[in-house]
């Protein structure tokens, strides 16, 4: 049997598939393709197979000698955008059955601040259940109050479950023709009893009627109040899950048919590193821009730093997300795509900003618009689209290559992107073509900027006390405009900037978190018997939870011996309004001092984020979430250090020189080629450092430096 000493990883966007192939000693190769929507095994195959080339292998005995392979998809992303998700019917609480349309008035999330003031402009997102394929079921369960000690126990059942409403909902829905089935309950959060018996009866009637229908429950996949975000959560399960899954099994056979010999992993929004047959698939629905998160992750470290800036520029969108003290922002209630969830979800911040940007010129207002549309692996009239795009301006500027877009695999007319960028550009606004593609890219440049500052100066922050990260396969090609528009502490990019987010997804680690609502108060007058009465309710679900995450990771290959636990809080103080998650370093609540300590845990977060002074003891404590992050061990990739070369690259890196438009002229450009260059090397301005997947542009005012691990120093001179 062949050595397994290799990792693969993978992130198929919407313009490029790329991969990242690391053995165990830390050395790694890039590989790239361009997307298949239709069928994203092939464009999986196809850059591994650009991967395996670099080591003179087979994506055969690459994959023969994988240890993991881990691919992050478009495919669910997709069908949630263009409305090709699953017919889905819904089983809910008894009065709640519109819940799915009203959405409780959130029309304008996802608007710009001008759209939010018209309401008139405010539309509600594309229903993911149909109204007719909605039925209510008769039941109601207790969930608890403040007044624990006068009030009705969490969990009581007030209202039985009335089944013949389950029968005869699920036979219409089946009916209907719905391809799965949801069930959500409002106290199901704090007892399960009537979901459970609902998708018993449910599971029964297909099985009889000799279907294959899934039946999903909202506290298999959201045991957590705010039922309407816990809906939308269930909904984004059933309406998109199984088309990701079958693309993704799509992917596995793909890979074992080529020789892998384990289970295909995916990236949750979390930043975890979980398998296809994960129950709660939907968390996997942004997992690519994640891992460029996860690797400025990973890199902080070797650059000494807690904050990182990273800023992911590719052909079809710019994500920008932010590492504070080096962990990751985790959303638990993130909008997105216009709906409102209840999932941890990684802060990014998308712009639909990327080389492949349409152009658009109001002739009557002679105002240049880009976007919102993007040409994607087409690129624009260079290649195979037939409207102007960022990419055709970087090719007539001088800036790529046409003879070494993909290391030659596609070959760019810059005479045809000249022409259409004349017709469509230059002559409209009376202008020197040349002149007005610079200032169209000096409005993308700040409008990249804009996106950044916003981000950083909304959150109280200084940019120039961070460092900026910048990766995709366009970044590096417009790196110099960020520089010049946002004051940051520095700008590091890698030779592997293309494929950095797959680069991040083999850094990921391995683990599955669960969180479940809890009814929690501790009030100073309270006794010490009711205190830890509830502490035990705690630790009994912490149990639960680590129960569960033994079970799925064991159904995934891993052993309990190979599984520890990470447990955290959502906590505040009583009366306020929004909570804090903090980790905490004991699972359980049994004793007294146990219950101090995770109370602490809180006061000494709090304190971080606010003054001591605003401390408020005096009003209690509610903490109305837990969580568990049950993790496996993972092999990660390994950041190799070089012996420094002299600052004179070697001779053989120089490819000649071209002339590129910069600040108003044509300039001579020295021409270098990426994979030759060496640790120590300084490459001057102006220049254009080339490699198979990215363009680096050097203006004359700058200069890099190659450091020890060949991460990319951008500096001025």
């Amino acid at each position: 049997m062949a050595e397994k000493k290799f990792l693969i990883a993978l992130d198929a966007g919407g313009t490029m598939t790329d991969t990242f192939a690391v053995d165990n000693e830390g050395r790694f190769v890039l590989g790239k393709a361009l997307t298949n929507a239709q069928d994203e095994s092939r464009s999986y195959l196809e850059s591994t197979e650009d991967a395996a080339g670099y080591w003179d292998m087979t994506s055969t005995e690459l994959h023969r000698q994988a240890r993991s392979s881990t691919y992050t998809g478009t495919s669910m992303l997709n069908a949630l955008l263009t409305q090709r998700g699953s017919e889905v019917g819904l089983l809910v609480t008894r009065g709640f059955g519109l819940m799915p349309i009203v959405e409780r008035g959130l029309t304008w999330i996802g608007q710009s601040y001008e759209d939010i003031l018209h309401q008139q402009l405010h539309e509600h997102t594309p229903w993911l259940v149909k109204p007719q394929n909605i039925r209510e079921i008769q039941e109601r369960i207790g969930v608890g109050s403040y007044y624990m000690q006068h009030h009705t126990y969490p969990g009581t059942v007030f209202i039985p479950l009335l089944e013949d409403d389950v029968v005869k909902g699920v036979n219409e829905l089946l009916d209907n023709g719905v391809e799965v089935i949801g069930i959500l309950t409002l106290g199901s959060y704090v007892n399960p009893q009537h979901e459970i018996q609902a998708a018993t009866i449910a599971r029964d009637i297909i099985t009889k009627r000799g279907m294959e229908v899934p039946v999903v429950a909202s506290h298999e996949i959201c045991p957590v109040p705010s039922e309407n975000e816990r809906l939308k959560t269930l909904l984004f399960q059933c309406y998109i899950s199984e088309i990701g899954r079958k693309q993704l099994f799509k992917v596995e056979t793909a890979a074992k048919e080529f020789g892998y010999d384990y289970e295909l992993l995916t990236l949750l929004s979390y930043g975890a590193a979980a398998n296809i047959r994960y129950p709660k698939l939907c968390e996997a629905i942004v997992s690519g821009p994640v891992g460029g998160l996860l690797g400025g992750q990973f890199i902080s470290g070797y650059l000494e730093s807690e904050g990182m800036i990273c800023a992911d520029l590719g052909g079809t969108t710019f994500d920008a997300g932010l590492i504070v003290k080096g962990l990751l922002p985790v959303n638990k209630s993130p909008d997105f795509a216009g709906h409102r969830l209840r999932l941890p979800m990684v802060n990014i911040d998308s712009i639909g900003a990327g080389t492949g940007t349409v152009i658009h010129v109001d002739e009557s207002t002679k105002r240049v618009i880009l976007g919102p549309e993007s040409a994607g692996s087409k690129v624009g009239t260079c290649y195979e689209y037939p409207e102007i795009t960022i990419g055709d301006i970087d090719l007539i500027l001088g800036y790529l290559n046409e003879d070494y877009f993909l290391g030659g695999k596609a070959k760019l007319n810059r005479e045809k992107a000249l022409e259409m960028l004349t017709e469509r550009l230059a002559k409209p606004l009376e202008q020197d073509i040349y002149e007005i593609s610079s200032k169209v890219l000096d409005l993308l440049h700040s409008q990249m900027a804009d996106h950044l500052n916003r981000m950083l100066l909304s959150k109280g922050l200084n940019p120039a006390e961070f460092p900026l990260l910048v990766f995709g396969g366009s970044g590096p090609l417009h790196a110099w405009g960020l520089e010049r528009n946002i004051p940051v502490g520095q700008v590091v990019m890698l030779p592997w900037a293309a494929a950095f987010s797959a680069f991040g997804v083999a850094s990921a680690e391995y683990f599955h978190r669960y969180d479940k609502a809890v009814t929690f108060f501790l009030t100073p007058d309270m006794t010490d018997d009711i205190r830890l009465m509830q502490g035990g309710m705690l630790s009994m679900t912490w149990q639960e939870l680590e129960e569960k995450g033994y079970t799925e990771l064991g159904a995934e290959g891993i052993s309990r011996d190979d599984v520890t636990f990470r447990y955290g809080i959502s906590c505040r103080y009583i009366g306020q309004m929004s909570e804090w998650e903090v980790p905490v370093e004991v699972g359980r609540a049994n004793t007294t001092e146990e219950l101090d300590s995770i109370i602490g845990a809180f006061e000494k977060y709090y304190t971080r984020i606010y003054p001591a002074g605003a401390r408020y003891p005096e009003a209690g404590y509610q903490i109305t979430e837990i969580y568990v992050e049950a993790v496996a061990r993972k092999q990660k990739p390994v950041i190799p250090t070089y012996p420094l070369s002299d600052k004179e690259p070697p001779a053989e890196a120089s490819k000649g020189q071209r002339q590129a438009y910069m600040d108003g002229q044509w300039q001579t450009f020295d021409i270098w080629e990426m994979d030759y260059l060496k640790a120590g090397n300084r490459i001057d301005g102006p220049a254009i450092i080339e490699h198979p997947m990215t363009t680096l542009v050097i203006p004359p005012q700058n200069y890099i430096d190659m450091d020890e691990h060949l991460f990319i120093r951008y500096k001025r001179k």
